[in-house]
């Protein structure tokens, strides 16, 4: 039984017959025949009796009638709820972004995002990737904007790569170890990495690979930050290093004050690109965001390709 079954068989008793229901819900007269005759056979039930004097409701009918109307009337009432409450709630899109294309991407793409779409909250998470793509996995965050692993086992993830973005090793200026050329002169120095400590699972493994690649130890960490404007701060009040970004250095904030170290076994360039489950249908707000986010990633490569010397 489905509740188009339901309004057919209330039509054709409101309007007297089937050729005037048909008429009146704009439906052929055999579709709605056979509607009614399907409800019937399904149930072994009769509901109509049919003779020369045309239709008329048998004892089940008549009782099957008042349910029906019922029934109909409780889905319209749950259907127009649905509606009204789904019209007072504001659309939300949870996003998780890591730090270059929170420098790159972020301001501009999601300013012209709620321009076009005032109604649209956006809920702004920014971490590490590690931390970011097991939001992504848990459902806590529908789309993630982050370096994408080399190692990231994405089976289960849609991945579509934006840009390739270079980090680099930041000091304040006038580090004494500022003209370093190798990562093995930096072994002494106190690091800073942005992301939880290794106890939480969530550290950016970026800095040991560029030690490893230089087949060093480990590096001293200074400390753990969740916060970029706290590293920044931090690398401009003290000796510590970082390996971050290189878009750092565009910031307006960090212009002058801090520098990159030029060493000639750089740390090794990476992917960003958009993140979300393979599974998981994506609104049709976040599939605009997505779109916008990916159209702009493709202006700014462009962009960077005509400027660069």
């Amino acid at each position: 039984m489905t509740l188009q079954q339901l309004r057919d068989f209330i039509a054709v008793i409101e309007h007297g017959g089937f050729r005037a229901a048909a008429r009146a819900l704009n439906v052929s007269q055999g579709g709605l025949t056979k509607s009614l005759a399907r409800l019937e056979d399904d149930h072994g039930v009769s509901l109509l009796a049919r003779d020369a004097k045309g239709l008329e409701l048998t004892r089940h009918g008549q009782e099957f009638l008042h349910l029906a109307r019922a029934t109909v009337l409780e889905a319209d009432r749950a259907s127009q709820w649905l509606f009204t409450t789904g019209a007072q709630q504001r659309p939300t899109i949870a996003i998780g972004i890591s730090i270059d294309p929170a420098l790159r991407l972020a301001p501009t793409v999601l300013n012209d995002f709620r321009s076009k779409n005032p109604d649209v909250s956006l809920q702004i998470t920014q971490s590490v990737a590690s931390d970011l793509l097991l939001q992504v996995r848990d459902n806590r965050i529908e789309i993630a904007l982050v370096r994408i692993p080399a190692d990231l086992q994405s089976d289960d993830l849609h991945m579509e790569v934006l840009y390739q973005a270079r980090p680099a090793i930041l000091a304040r200026a006038g580090h004494p170890m500022a003209k370093a050329r190798s990562v093995g002169e930096l072994i002494q120095c106190d690091w800073i990495v942005v992301g939880s400590a290794p106890d939480r699972g969530t550290e950016d493994a970026s800095l040991t690979e560029l030690f490893d690649d230089a087949q060093l130890g480990r590096p001293r960490i200074a400390a753990y930050s969740s916060s970029l404007f706290d590293t920044v701060s931090m690398l401009m009040e003290s000796d510590c290093l970082a390996r971050l970004p290189q878009v750092v250095l565009d910031h307006p904030l960090v212009q002058g004050r801090l520098v990159a170290i030029p060493v000639q076994d750089p740390p090794r360039p990476y992917r960003i690109g958009i993140v979300y489950k393979s599974g998981r249908r994506l609104s049709r707000v976040a599939q605009m965001l997505c779109a916008m986010i990916a159209s702009y990633a493709r202006i700014d490569r462009t962009r960077i390709s005509v400027n660069r010397p």
